[in-house]
């Protein structure tokens, strides 16, 4: 896969990401279905560093630092985005990134470089790696599309796919 292939794909993904932050009400930013679970702000924060900041950190080795035999905070202390306007701002600059860190490397850099990423047991492929932020983008744009319903937004799978 080339780098301009992966970014073809995966646009469609963020903008669909896109229009349902766009569709998120600011008298919503609170709700979640239940304690334990981030709130629609801490969603819309998560989206917003599913790609670019992925791949920066995956070509720069710049990992986030874990504590020992975590994965993430609990949902409680997950960062939250204060506004729509604001997680639709970063998701813009994230897809930005995204584009700005392909032209750091090659197609063939892309599919055969492997980097080892620290929640990973093995190392993986830079393309790889990016096919799991993607995923990563499109299950958060789900959870997001599934909070928006629960909190009694009428939405319909139109919507999950950036149609308004």
């Amino acid at each position: 896969m080339t780098r301009n292939e992966y970014l073809k794909f995966t646009e469609g993904i963020y903008k669909a990401a896109h229009v349902l932050i766009q569709l998120t009400p600011e008298n919503k930013l609170d709700f979640k279905p239940k304690d334990g679970l981030m709130t629609i702000a801490q969603v819309l924060k998560h989206l917003a560093t599913c790609l670019g900041a992925s791949l920066s950190m995956g070509i720069n080795n710049s990992w986030p630092e874990i504590p020992e035999g975590e994965m993430l905070p609990p949902a409680e202390k997950m960062p939250k985005s204060n506004s729509a306007a604001e997680a639709l701002k970063e998701i813009d600059q994230d897809w930005e990134l995204l584009k700005q860190e392909m032209e750091k490397i090659t197609d063939g850099e892309f599919n055969q470089n492997k980097i080892n990423v620290p929640w990973m047991p093995f190392p993986m492929t830079i393309v790889e790696y990016m096919m799991q932020a993607m995923e990563h983008l499109s299950n958060h744009r789900m959870q997001l599309f599934t909070w928006l319903k629960l909190s009694g937004e009428e939405l319909n799978t139109g919507h999950l796919y950036g149609m308004p």
